[in-house]
């Protein structure tokens, strides 16, 4: 290998080096919004259970609701969140989330005409971070937040673009009226279970004995 050809290798290594640190240090590219695959930061290196969850309150929904959706466990660099029916493959994100208030995070996957999605604007490193989510205009049954955490070397500032999680899944969010529905129909089942029950009951009369 001459000189030249040195030098170029050199530049080459070090523009994929950079790409590589740089992947996306601004927020998830559309591109991800379906399958949620950071796939500029190569296969994924994090090793073990992943240390991150989505909670949200309060934990059933009405439609049109907004809900308080938070990411935390351990420190991280970058996210994408989006919502998803339980029950549904088509892999299509339900709910808006509301323009986020913090600085930390952005709207993405804004195309969509049933929901959106969010991710980071920045690599540096973070705890948590909550946000709003306004459930569907109806209820869609149970719903599920698909999420991807780039813990990227946190707590460390130095970037590590491999080290993340791809398309966790929350706890299901339930629908409230739904969760009415399951409780009025087990008062009902509980009610034709005691009625039964009582009809089943033999009834012993004493008639007493007069001497």
């Amino acid at each position: 290998m001459n000189a030249a050809q040195l030098l170029s290798s050199i530049f080459y290594a070090v523009v994929l080096m950079g790409s590589l640190v740089s992947s996306y240090p601004t927020g998830a590219p559309a591109g991800a919004c379906t399958s949620l695959n950071p796939d500029s930061h190569g296969p994924s290196t994090a090793k073990g259970p992943s240390p991150y969850e989505i909670t949200f309150s309060p934990t059933t929904y009405q439609p049109g609701q907004n809900i308080k959706v938070t990411l935390s466990g351990a420190q991280f660099k970058g996210f994408l969140i989006v919502g998803r029916k339980a029950e549904d493959t088509s892999m299509t994100n339900v709910g808006f989330f509301q323009t986020p208030t913090t600085p930390a995070a952005q709207l993405q996957c804004t195309t969509g005409k049933e929901g959106n999605g969010v991710t980071h604007t920045n690599n540096t490193v973070k705890s948590s971070i909550t946000l709003d989510w306004k459930a569907p205009s109806s209820a869609v049954g149970d719903i599920v937040f698909h999420f991807t955490t780039v813990r990227g070397g946190a707590p460390s500032v130095k970037v590590n673009p491999s080290d993340y999680y791809m398309d966790q899944k929350s706890s299901p969010l339930k629908s409230a009226s739904d969760e009415v529905l399951r409780f009025e129909k087990e008062v009902d089942d509980i009610n034709v279970l005691e009625t039964s029950e009582e009809e089943d009951e033999e009834i012993v009369y004493t008639v007493p004995s007069y001497k």
